[in-house]
């Protein structure tokens, strides 16, 4: 388990990227849910993409990603991944979860997105 100065650490470092990003990254995602609020099944996640939770804690607001797994190659994912894992587990069943704010996370695959 990472000590506290590793946490904080890993969160300032996260936070000092999030602010160089430009506040108008587009992001490329789409939403696992209709703007009827219908629910999308999971057949329709296309062909090379994961579905995401995405919220900083359980039993906060939570948002649904549908994320092109290209993007899970570049290392600041892989460090959400592994800060998520950490917290949920490595067993934890059911859709992926990714703890993060919902803006940052959007701001991350837009970079992320852009310089691919």
């Amino acid at each position: 388990m990472p000590s506290s100065a590793s946490k904080l650490w890993l969160h300032q470092g996260l936070g000092m990227f999030w602010r160089r990003i430009e506040k108008k990254a587009s992001a490329m995602y789409e939403r696992l849910s209709t703007s009827a609020g219908r629910r999308v099944k999971e057949a329709d996640v296309p062909r090379g993409h994961v579905p995401v939770l995405v919220g900083m804690n359980i039993d906060g607001a939570v948002e649904r990603f549908v994320v092109p797994l290209r993007l899970f190659q570049d290392p600041w994912m892989a460090t959400l991944l592994d800060t998520s894992a950490q917290e949920f587990g490595y067993r934890h069943q059911g859709i992926l979860r990714i703890q993060c704010d919902v803006d940052h996370f959007r701001r991350l695959i837009g970079s992320i997105d852009k310089a691919r």
